[in-house]
């Protein structure tokens, strides 16, 4: 038997060295019974070498594998988007979320609020990019605009003169169609027994070339060739016929005769920039007499606008050089000066703020403010997130520096933290989207006239965009206490002590501010506003609004209205006219003024002789208009203002002077009334007169005297079903509709309601958070004060104090400028503005410190009154 020999030490020792000695003795095992098992059948020289051989194979091997496994350590750590990794950052993020229920109920609520008014700016700048995109030459379309230069303003408008679409035709090559719309069809059609009132535009034959709204019924290429020649709307033939086929029916226009109807055009899109129910042939107001000089005048473009199709990849630069010099040619006037310039369909909505537009308007002013809004919700939510979450720090600081001593690396943390952010703001998204659908209806009628102009339905496209939304408002809110996490050493995270600034303006206090500033700013404007809205509604406009109920003629002969509604005991006095005052509904025509070669634009009404006395206005002078119609034919009753307009010294002066107006048409002055609001109280009080003109009366002002409105009204749609047949009887009261006309009013009353009641809640939500966590990490000092002898009134104060200066802090920033705001920008609009006292100042502070204390003591009255034995017996 040989003598026992022990494998070589040097290959021992460097087998130890390189694979370590857990790997060593693992390994060395196996080694030595294969030398012991060699060495009983070979030489001990050779079975050292076998020895050396295995044990190199083996370091080799074990060498291979360390370099994979640690190949794929290093791919899995600066990977952080391995799914592994991903789903255990899950997991860890829901357990989190799960563990404080609390503050993840609060940053959810919190963000949610925020986000759902960005959902409807979001949706609603989805639907105002889609606009006008159905047209198939849309890209291709151009419409011309004007800057006009006169000695007192400078505007840009969207219209543009009816004659440059016939020089521009003949003096430019290459463009495909012009076309002119005339936007004054505004009419009464009648067809048998029915009657209704449709708008619309008169419009050239290659209207259908150049935009995509395809007919029903009808030939596009000629539907519009001739005069009387009109297209309706689906919507439209269906109020006037019913289930009739209206193609080739007979109707009859106001002030426009018989026309045929030659087309039936499919329901407009919602996203147009046209909106009308009627089309007319530009021939038809060329024939008419009375419209003649309007659409032939190049200073007269306030309803006439011009549009044009270009071929494909054809460029504008001649166009534009043309109509750089056509001004100068055809208008020579030192006073005014207007050029012209071309603007793509495809930046009108959204685009610039053009006067004088002919359908809806989105402005990129009005975006931008409804963007900043938006801003100024959400952003207030998303440093709520960070500021609860690095409040929370000494709760999570042992986690984070357990997982930095075990290697965990600074983009692991900051994914860690993101994404449970991302996975609140993805809740929130839901419970926003749940506002979103409750309020967007309300949204649409406070932001435009109604849901033709405006489309907020979610298809997969929006959905898509609020999905990124909430993953870029998870990077925004989350990115603060992930870096703030992240960037901690292990020594500072074990300490269980939160690093960064402890003065006395920290993030959090300024953060508090800041919000609890906006929130009052928003109250303050709601009281303001409303403020505002009940000083118009009981403004003296200088006529009698109370007890007058107008009810619209329909059409009916003025006559007729007037026997028959006479007869009823209810009906005090009765007046017929064209509009309804104080509304600013009220037409303008032009007086040539001889001395200057200029004309004078005169707003006017037609009424009759029961008109003035109805609504008590003040006659001055002269006498108001007779019970003989032939005579009161060139009659006109006029206001101070006319006085002043035409440098007439006194109202005794004024009576006889006549007046020429635009159509040759002369008139004089037989009366002077006191002056009165018939326009917007935002608009000052212009030259005005009242003429008298049966044919234009629409409205019958009646005076009513009864102590049952209910069977009043009763009474007047039983005697209106005599002569109006299955029409609708339609009345308002007078009040009501001055009302109505300013809904603008209470429409910002809603808007800034809105706005007020989801900045207070994000500020409450976000105190409410900070103070709970106060509260908890005290509950030590407080259970020692309370065995000291503290009373819970002081506990109280102590805890409570810190916050109440800093609502007291945001007071005094924003109580100056809002009043600041609205007394020097948005009340400047309002011509008789009613001054900001005292009183809205105080409610508005009243409200934010009532919510905010309330939210304050709900907290730390809970803590004070708590029993120390239950704080103190466990450390």
């Amino acid at each position: 038997m040989k003598k026992l020999s022990h494998p070589p030490r040097l290959a021992v020792a460097l087998f130890d060295w390189y694979c370590g000695t857990a790997a060593a003795d693992d390994l060395r095992g196996d080694l030595d019974e294969l030398y012991y098992r060699d060495i009983n059948r070979m030489s001990v020289m050779r079975a050292k070498f076998r020895y050396w051989k295995h044990c190199m194979e083996l370091i080799t091997s074990y060498a291979l594998k360390k370099r994979k496994q640690k190949a794929a350590v290093s791919t899995f750590s600066s990977n952080s988007f391995h799914p592994a990794m991903l789903k255990n950052y899950f997991l860890i993020a829901t357990r989190n979320l799960a563990r404080h229920k609390f503050f993840t109920i609060i940053n959810v609520l919190g963000l949610a609020i925020g986000m759902s008014i960005c959902l409807l700016f979001i949706a609603m700048l989805s639907f105002i990019w889609q606009y006008d995109t159905f047209h198939s030459n849309n890209d291709n379309i151009y419409r011309v605009i004007s800057e006009t230069n006169s000695v007192n303003d400078n505007r840009e408008f969207a219209s543009a003169p009816s004659a440059l679409a016939d020089k521009l035709s003949e003096n430019i090559e290459g463009i495909t169609e012009v076309v002119r719309i005339n936007r004054s069809l505004n009419s009464v059609v009648k067809f048998e027994n029915t009657e209704v009132s449709l708008a619309g535009y008169f419009t050239d034959p290659s209207f259908l070339n150049v935009f995509t709204f395809p007919l029903l019924k009808g030939n596009s290429h000629t539907a519009l060739s001739k005069p009387n020649s009109i297209i309706i709307t689906e919507k439209a033939a269906k109020k006037l016929f019913g289930s009739e086929d209206p193609f080739g029916k007979m109707v009859t226009l106001d002030n426009l005769g018989e026309c045929v109807i030659t087309g039936v055009m499919h329901e407009l899109p919602k996203n147009s920039h046209l909106k009308f129910e009627i089309l007319a042939s530009y021939s038809t107001i060329l024939a008419a007499e009375q419209a003649t000089p309007s659409v032939k005048d190049w200073h007269e473009s306030r309803t006439s606008y011009v549009y044009m199709l270009l071929p494909d990849n054809a460029s504008t630069e001649n166009i534009e050089r043309y109509l750089q010099s056509v001004s100068q040619a055809y208008l020579r006037d030192e006073n005014f000066h207007i050029s012209f310039s071309l603007q793509a369909m495809n930046d009108i909505n959204p685009g610039p703020d053009l006067y004088n537009q002919i359908g809806p308007s989105w402005d990129y002013t009005s975006i931008s403010i409804f963007f900043v809004l938006t801003l100024l919700i959400l952003i207030p939510a998303c440093f709520n997130y960070a500021n609860i979450s690095i409040s929370r720090a000494l709760k999570r600081m042992k986690e984070i520096g357990l997982r930095k001593v075990m290697g965990g690396q600074k983009d692991q943390i900051f994914l860690q933290f993101i994404l449970e952010t991302v996975i609140i703001t993805f809740l929130a998204l839901g419970l926003s989207y749940y506002i979103f659908v409750i309020v967007r209806n309300e949204f649409v009628s406070m932001v435009v006239a109604g849901p033709e102009t405006l489309d907020l339905s979610i298809d997969f496209q929006t959905l898509l965009y609020f999905a990124v939304f909430a993953l870029l408002v998870g990077l925004l809110a989350g990115t603060i206490p992930a870096l703030y996490f992240s960037r901690l050493t292990p020594v500072q995270a074990l300490k269980s002590k939160p690093t960064g600034s402890s003065t006395r303006f920290s993030f959090r206090k300024v953060l508090t501010v800041f919000q609890f500033a906006l929130s009052l700013g928003f109250i303050m404007s709601v009281v303001i506003v409303y403020n505002q809205y009940r000083q118009t509604l009981n403004y003296d406009f200088g006529f009698q609004q109370a007890n007058i109920l107008d009810v619209d003629l329909q059409g009916t002969d003025p006559e007729i209205f007037r026997n028959e509604f006479s007869k009823l005991s209810s009906v005090q006095t009765l007046s017929m006219s064209s509009h309804v005052m104080g509304t600013g509904s009220v037409d303008a025509t032009w007086i040539v003024d001889r001395v200057k070669s200029d004309s004078v634009e005169v707003f006017q009404m037609f009424v009759d002789q029961h008109y003035l006395s109805n609504l008590g206005l003040h006659l001055l002078a002269g006498e108001n208009f007779t019970d003989n119609a032939a005579a009161n034919a060139n009659r006109v009753v006029v206001n101070e203002e006319f006085l002043h307009q035409f440098k007439i010294k006194n109202p005794h002066e004024a009576i006889g002077q006549t007046f020429s107006l635009a159509d040759n048409h002369d008139v004089i002055v037989t009366g002077v009334v006191r002056n009165f609001h018939y326009l917007h109280l935002r608009e000052p009080i212009k030259s005005f007169f009242f003429r008298y003109d049966k044919t234009q009366f629409h409205v019958a002002n009646i005076k009513v005297v009864s102590t049952d409105i209910f069977t009043t009204i009763s009474e007047m749609e039983s005697v209106w079903k005599i002569f109006g047949g299955e029409k609708k009887f339609e009345a308002k009261f007078f009040d009501d509709e001055i009302g109505e006309a300013y809904a603008f009013y209470f429409s910002m009353i809603k808007i800034c309601a809105f706005l007020g009641m989801l900045a207070i809640s994000i500020s409450c939500l976000g105190l409410l958070g900070m103070v709970v966590f106060t509260v908890e990490n005290r509950v030590k000092e407080i259970g020692i004060r309370k065995v000291m002898g503290a009373s819970t009134q002081t506990v109280t104060i102590l805890l409570s104090r810190d916050f109440a200066k800093l609502m007291v802090i945001a007071a005094m920033i924003a109580t100056p400028l809002t009043y600041l705001f609205f007394d020097k920008l948005y009340l400047q609009a309002q011509r008789y503005k009613l001054p900001i006292g005292v009183s809205e100042i105080a409610i508005s502070l009243f409200i934010m410190l009532a919510l905010g204390l309330a939210t304050i003591l709900s907290q730390t009255m809970k803590a004070a009154k708590a029993n120390p034995v239950d704080t103190l017996r466990s450390e």
